[in-house]
């Protein structure tokens, strides 16, 4: 444990850290580059929107949680980190830059390519926010950011078994993999506080409204209205279409078994711990 932190506390470990933890996003996607390599390794708001979107998503919970507990919350750790991953994205942006986009070199910039741009701008920016965030917050706050960002973790476990021979019924479940991972933040978060069992709730409500906020946005990002108006009133359109169709039970049921067992489990061994000394 000892040699562990050691080594993480030296500067360029940390930077190799926030690399690996882009390459650990954007693996699907690197995979399927390796097989047909005339398509760029980080996906587009044209192409493949909802791709870009988990990436992003998974690169925040990914990096924001590993400085937390490896780094402790450490603002330089953080900051390291940090320049690994924007080392990692400007890598990643390049290359597809390079291979479908290399009139930008030549300040040529189409109206489809500014509107890909302005998205993959944005996605860094709000990951960027969400990922000091994650890092640096009190749990009981971090964890309602947790509520919007489990959404990728079971779509990038779905994108990985896409490479595998898994059964159809194991595929479908992984979908609740970050009702789990929630489930085991609130656990950690626990229920003897009345304001603990606010954010119990309020994490729910987000993890249930988020796959139809995302599933608006998509739809928008490939398909753009053009004003921002209309934008805005058809990504309302959308997101109330989509929250009576979204599964909101077993998810729920999921979280809070997993919540409800890591919670007791802990105050056991807490008040096993007080009664020892």
């Amino acid at each position: 444990m000892r040699s562990s932190r050691q080594f993480w506390s030296q500067w360029w470990a940390q930077i190799i850290a926030g690399l690996f933890i882009v390459l650990l996003a954007v693996g699907p996607w690197l995979w399927l580059w390796l097989g047909q390599r005339e398509q760029p390794m980080l996906p587009t708001s044209m192409s493949d929107a909802a791709g870009l979107i988990i990436i992003f998503a998974s690169i925040a919970l990914l990096g924001g949680w590993f400085t937390r507990v490896i780094g402790r919350h450490g603002t330089s750790f953080a900051i390291l980190t940090d320049i690994g991953v924007l080392l990692a994205l400007v890598g990643l942006v390049f290359q597809w830059i390079w291979g479908d986009a290399p009139e930008i070199f030549q300040g040529k910039i189409s109206d489809g390519l500014q509107t890909q741009l302005w998205a993959l701008g944005t996605a860094f920016v709000i990951s960027q926010v969400l990922y000091f965030l994650i890092a640096k917050l009190r749990l009981s706050i971090v964890a309602l950011l947790v509520a919007a960002l489990v959404f990728s973790v079971g779509r990038w476990l779905q994108m990985v078994a896409t490479y595998t021979p898994l059964e159809p019924e194991i595929y479908s479940s992984l979908t609740y993999a970050g009702a789990l991972v929630l489930g085991l933040v609130l656990g950690f978060l626990g229920f003897l506080q009345i304001w603990h069992l606010v954010v119990w709730g309020i994490a729910l409500a987000i993890q249930w409204i988020m796959p139809a906020v995302i599933s608006a946005v998509v739809t928008l990002l490939e398909n753009p209205v053009g004003s921002v108006g209309g934008s805005l009133a058809q990504f309302g359109e959308l997101t109330q279409g989509s929250i009576g169709q979204t599964d909101w039970l077993i998810p729920s049921l999921v979280t809070l078994a997993v919540a409800m067992l890591v919670s007791v489990i802990l105050l056991i061994v807490r008040k096993g711990k007080r009664r020892s000394y």
